[in-house]
């Protein structure tokens, strides 16, 4: 997926992705605004508003689907694993942004001890550096496979979470 944005599109669907786990419903207006804003450009396409929109809606399908299909939007296998940690953590970047921003609009008074737990722990994976693991290659193929699944479940256990909240708020 291409947008023509110097940012990944890894860090596109994080930033979705964080606004989707809040629960918070947004005007596609609103989200596309989002994505103009954080990616600092002063206009939007109709092809780029039209494939973050179906981006958008793709997300929220994904994290309420019974089934649990929803996956985190990173690099194949077959690129070098240190520029898929990087992509991981410019995921993991624009999910706080994502998340920050509209759970701020949700006036979420506090979050259970594991979203507390879990938003620290993406913090740290945000902040991963450049030289993760350089030495045993199947040992750092595991523990990133191990990050991407732990997000996962991660994200999905918070949107559940505040979707539950919400729901006992309206």
């Amino acid at each position: 997926m291409e947008f023509g944005y110097e940012v990944s599109p890894s860090e596109i669907h994080g930033l979705l992705s964080g606004v989707v786990t809040t629960g918070l419903k947004i005007r596609p207006d609103s989200v596309v605004n989002l994505v103009v804003k954080h990616v600092d450009v002063d206009s939007c396409s109709e092809r780029n508003r039209h494939t973050i929109l179906q981006m958008y809606e793709f997300i929220e399908r994904e994290m309420f689907n019974s089934d649990s299909c929803y996956t985190l939007f990173l690099p194949d296998d077959e690129l070098d694993l240190s520029q898929r940690v990087r992509c991981l953590a410019v995921w993991c970047q624009g999910f706080l942004v994502g998340f920050g921003t509209a759970s701020g609009q949700r006036a979420i008074a506090n979050f259970s001890p594991e979203t507390e737990e879990a938003l620290k722990d993406i913090v740290n994976i945000a902040n991963l550096a450049d030289d993760f693991g350089t030495e045993d290659d199947e040992s750092n193929e595991s523990a990133y496979a191990e990050l991407v699944e732990y997000l996962k479940v991660a994200v999905l256990l918070m949107s559940s979470e505040l979707l539950a909240s919400t729901k006992r708020d309206s």
